[in-house]
């Protein structure tokens, strides 16, 4: 693909691996926390788990939201370090924060006003139908307060303070947890304690944001009064498209449980319990993605375009890597893992045949999430969607017809194994996209932020 003297490429995995790392922590923690979280309302009883259970897909719709500002906040904080100007980290956190604030208004509202409409369309039982409204508002208000964590988060990140991001997260997320714990169980609040955990966490991770920031030289105070306009140019290219990914990955999810539950309570739970196994496995290929997309933008913003195309490569490198073995280790334990995680004899029986058919695909799919990852935090993130409506749509129209023919969900996750090998075509496509990009900047006399 590119010629790279070995000593460099080495170089290029090491840069990638340290940046990983820290990263990797945070996001496993973040992981963590949700599913101690979970496991918390559990002891509160059936009807917190229920109640949580419901305000799922609201939840997913301000995360994608979140995420979608935090990583455009990310990328310019990325080529704002190539190109030496710290000044606009800040600068470019609060353009974000004004936009998110119409935004998350808007959001708020229509949620608060749809609420009681929303008790029939999820089902809601009667006798909780009254909670759940105020479940909904209190949360997602206070949902709506982590952004200004995760820009401070995601404008450290961006900038190479990998590690200051990582104590930010680790605080945040202890505050979560404690609060929820503390007062849902402690204080005898129960499942309320859900949104003053969230909007507690919101606030102290803004202001322990602002202490880290402070100690760096990306604290320029006067900044924040500077509006950014091409925030929204990124926000339409890269914020948009993130946010669309994670709510087609949303609809794949929910049109699979579609289809298993024609195969019984069981497929459907092993699929879950499979499902949630899987996110912990391919986290890291979100990770190395991330770390190479800003290995890239900084580059970009030192106008360094040649070394783009060796960063790329390095980082699928040190994914396939990474990932061989990952496959082959999940593969070779996917019987006990499930029946660990599981409990349930039939449950486990159904997540270790999803597994045992698909956990050596992993070295095929850790890749692409990583290609895919590079592509939204690059530009290049239409083909994303694209690319991920094409492979999600192929894999349940082709497995649902064939756990139809085989008359079992066994189909199903055999279609999925072969249905993943089509992903090999998908680094392909984001090495293009960097080649692109690399001989577009190079045709530039200045680096072009976004």
């Amino acid at each position: 693909m590119f010629s790279l003297a070995a000593h460099e490429r080495r170089g290029v995995w090491r840069h990638i691996s340290r940046l990983a790392v820290p990263l990797l922590v945070a996001e496993s923690l973040n992981f963590a926390v949700q599913l101690g979280v979970v496991a918390i309302l559990g002891r509160m009883g059936g009807e917190a788990v229920y109640l949580r259970s419901l305000y799922q897909p609201v939840s997913f719709a301000v995360l994608a939201l979140c995420v979608g500002f935090g990583v455009c906040n990310q990328v310019a904080a990325a080529i704002s370090k190539g190109a030496g100007r710290p000044r606009d980290v800040m600068a470019n956190s609060a353009s974000l924060a004004r936009v998110w604030l119409g935004i998350g208004a808007a959001l708020y509202v229509i949620l608060a006003v749809a609420a009681p409409s929303l008790t029939g369309l999820l089902h809601v039982d009667a006798e909780l139908r009254g909670t759940f409204v105020s479940f909904l508002r209190w949360t997602s208000a206070a949902g709506l307060l982590a952004v200004g964590a995760e820009l401070c988060a995601s404008g450290l990140r961006g900038y190479g303070y990998v590690r200051q991001a990582t104590v930010l997260v680790l605080c945040t997320a202890s505050v979560r947890i404690g609060l929820v714990a503390g007062l849902g169980l402690g204080a005898g609040i129960g499942i309320a304690a859900v949104p003053v955990a969230e909007g507690a966490a919101g606030l102290t991770g803004l202001a322990m944001g602002l202490v880290l920031l402070r100690r760096t030289e990306l604290w320029h105070p006067p900044a924040v009064r500077i509006w950014r306009r091409e925030v929204l140019t990124d926000l339409r290219r890269i914020g948009v498209p993130i946010a669309v990914s994670l709510l087609v990955i949303s609809a794949y999810n929910l049109a699979v449980v579609g289809v298993l539950a024609g195969y019984g309570e069981n497929a459907v739970a092993g699929y879950t319990v499979a499902s949630t196994l899987q996110n912990v496995v391919l986290l890291p290929g979100t990770v190395l993605g991330t770390a190479t997309a800003i290995t890239i933008n900084q580059q970009r913003g030192a106008g360094d375009w040649p070394r783009i195309r060796a960063s790329m490569r390095g980082g699928i490198e040190v994914t396939v890597v990474t990932y061989a073995v990952v496959a082959v280790l999940v593969w070779s334990v996917h019987d006990p893992l499930a029946r660990l995680i599981a409990g349930d004899a039939r449950v486990a029986a159904e997540a270790g045949g999803y597994l045992g058919a698909v956990a050596l695909t992993y070295a095929i799919q850790g890749p692409v999430l990583a290609s895919l990852t590079v592509m939204e935090e690059t530009g290049g993130g239409l083909r994303a969607i694209v690319l991920n409506a094409i492979y999600f749509g192929l894999i349940v129209a082709v497995s649902a017809a064939a756990a139809h023919a085989a008359g079992s969900a066994d189909g199903f996750y055999a279609a999925v194994a072969y249905c993943n090998l089509i992903g090999v075509t998908v680094p392909l496509v984001a090495v293009r996209h960097i080649r692109a990009l690399s001989a577009r900047g190079g045709a530039q006399p200045v680096a072009v932020p976004g």
